[in-house]
């Protein structure tokens, strides 16, 4: 496994009193080679071969210093990627120097190959080194596998140095209006979806999952902020220097007023006794257990006996959000309240690798409505029609899924607290993240309390 090693020069610059920050380039034991990063930094940054920051206060010496370490973090990263998909054999005396300044100084060098990188060309390496989680990655592979057929549909491959604003555009239509490329024939139990005879080859011959329905414009955002995700790194690794984003607008994901269950809703869900299957008392426990602890499904369901920590103040559950795992790892403690113990005790030891048994999300939303309806939870709520935008009111019971557990721990928390870094700090969000932002409903009893600090 390749890995590169930092040094600092004992040269020092007499104007700037910074020195050079070297490299050694290190890949199995047939390979190794050093080369100049022509980045500068003063040695006070330089602890024990790394780069270390610690300030509170961003002065102009420290910004200096964080950009000569994202730089350097830059070059690390090309002469691994790089190094990784060379043999042994084939590296030359000043390969890592050679590689080095072809990063930095790309003018320098004609490249012929770089005049003809396409898009889907780096797709697996960015889907191999970008720190991202799990689900994360499957979902840039789907969007990646629609530019694919965005591609095959136009024949027109996407290159990195040629692409502009309009490609983009193009792009975008193509988002939008792939539902359309199929007839809809209803049957007795289900309605099928075949492919138009334009679209039917590409279809068949593509990796993708179900057919895709009408795609909302806050999913637009997410496919085109995936496609910059990508694009912004091949810049980073200097595969083109080329950014169709300066001239193309992704926009922001646009959220109506979350709705949860009030506490009292919660406590009647749990309390009441279900006359339909067992799955679905397990599906309304797991939902109930969710809304006191109030993390993601996905990382409900990754719990094991490992998470669950017992000590003098109680009983906690700690994990480290998987979404955030990768960019920001923090592990949440949330500590269990006594109906959530006795959900823990009612399932603990009856799994081998989980706190609960599995669902598939799909089955799980679809057991989660059928328990509200039986628990006469019906108030009806104002939802946004993602794909008309329209505001709609529907009984709370029709639209529940697993998620709203999550809103339904953070709006509850948020109404005694009203701290929403504390809540963040439970709710796994990060320190003034945007997403936490639309969790915040003021409701009457907030605003109540607000205007009676005019008085």
């Amino acid at each position: 496994m390749a890995k590169v090693y930092l040094s600092l020069s004992s040269r020092v610059q007499k104007d700037t009193g910074k020195s050079e920050v070297l490299l050694r380039y290190r890949n199995t034991r047939d390979v190794g080679q050093r080369a100049h990063s022509h980045v500068y930094l003063l040695p006070k940054y330089f602890v024990d071969g790394e780069i270390k920051i610690k300030a509170r206060i961003i002065t102009p010496e420290v910004q200096e210093a964080r950009e000569a370490k994202l730089a350097v973090d830059k070059i690390v990263a090309h002469l691994i990627e790089k190094g990784n998909n060379k043999a042994i054999s084939d590296f030359a005396p000043d390969w890592a120097q050679d590689t080095v300044d072809r990063l930095l100084f790309p003018e320098n060098y004609k490249d012929p190959e770089s005049e003809e990188r396409y898009f889907q060309d780096k797709v697996e390496d960015f889907l191999k080194f970008k720190k991202v989680s799990v689900q994360r990655l499957k979902s840039y592979r789907i969007i990646f596998n629609i530019v694919k057929r965005f591609e095959l549909y136009t024949g027109k491959p996407i290159k990195l140095d040629t692409a502009t604003g309009d490609t983009l555009v193009e792009l975008e239509k193509f988002f939008r209006d792939e539902h359309t490329f199929f007839t809809a024939k209803k049957g007795k139990f289900a309605t099928t979806y075949t492919p138009i005879k334009k679209y039917k080859l590409i279809w068949d011959n593509s990796e993708h999952e179900k057919v895709p329905l009408q795609r909302s414009d806050n999913a637009i955002v997410t496919y085109m902020s995936a496609v910059r995700a990508y694009w912004r790194w091949c810049i980073d690794m200097g595969y083109t220097n080329n950014n169709p984003f300066r001239k193309y607008t992704v926009g922001s994901q646009k959220y109506g007023t979350p709705y949860y269950l009030t506490t009292e809703e919660r406590d009647l869900l749990f309390k009441t006794k279900l006359k339909s299957n067992k799955e679905v008392a397990i599906a309304r426990d797991i939902f109930v257990f969710q809304c006191y602890i109030g993390c993601r499904i996905s990382d409900l369901f990754a719990l094991t006996e490992n998470n669950i920590v017992e000590s003098e103040n109680g009983i906690a559950v700690h994990y480290i959000p998987s979404k955030t795992k990768e960019e920001r790892p923090r592990v949440v403690k949330v500590y269990l309240a006594p109906t959530a113990i006795e959900i823990l005790k009612r399932y603990r030891g009856t799994q081998k690798n989980s706190l609960f048994p599995f669902m598939s999300t799909g089955k799980l939303n679809d057991l989660i409505r059928v328990a509200m309806k039986e628990a006469g939870i019906n108030r009806v709520v104002t939802v946004v029609n993602p794909v008309t935008k329209q505001s709609e009111q529907h009984p709370i019971c029709d639209v529940a899924s697993s998620h709203m557990a999550r809103r339904t721990f953070i709006g509850n928390l948020y109404k005694k607290v009203k701290d929403p870094n504390l809540v963040g700090k439970l709710s796994g969000h990060c320190e003034g993240s945007k997403a936490f932002a639309r969790y915040r409903d003021i409701d009457d009893d907030m605003i109540k309390e607000m205007t009676n600090l005019l008085d």
